[in-house]
């Protein structure tokens, strides 16, 4: 091979590695939720309060956890997974959404499940359709209540 010939390809190694590396670094990012999504206006910061009944007498309150306009009730769950350490467990249903099987743990049973309210009111939507607003307080707790 001629010198010039390895000075190029050498080149061009150097360039695909560092290429490589900062797709994988944002991607790493993005999943942490580091890296934003979409347009200045869709990431708009909102505050959200989010509180967890268990069922079994344990809760546990997140006051003013940060999202971006636009994010649903799934979307903070996905937030308080990263930034927290609550493992939640779904799974999706093609068609109608995700369902919630377990936080941190708590499992579903045959008569208790989890449901969420905002504000006060039962929803009526799935958590990855709930689009949630600046200072909306979210509940979630595993419960056999039915709500009407």
């Amino acid at each position: 091979m001629d010198l010039q010939f390895r000075k190029t390809l050498k080149l061009f190694t150097v360039l695909f590695g560092v290429l490589a590396f900062g797709v994988l670094l944002g991607v790493s990012l993005a999943d942490m939720g580091y890296a934003p999504t979409g347009t200045q206006a869709e990431r708009e910061e909102i505050l959200v309060d989010l509180e967890i009944d268990y069922g079994n007498g344990d809760e546990q309150s997140f006051p003013g956890k940060l999202a971006g306009r636009g994010d649903t009730v799934l979307d903070v769950l996905d937030i308080l997974e990263r930034q927290n350490g609550i493992t939640i467990e779904k799974r999706n249903f093609p068609g109608l959404g995700v369902f919630i099987e377990a936080i941190h743990g708590v499992e579903n049973t045959n008569n208790s499940y989890w449901q969420f309210w905002v504000n006060g009111e039962y929803s009526q939507v799935g958590a990855g359709q709930y689009e949630l607003k600046d200072g909306d307080k979210v509940l979630w707790k595993r419960t056999s209540e039915r709500p009407e």
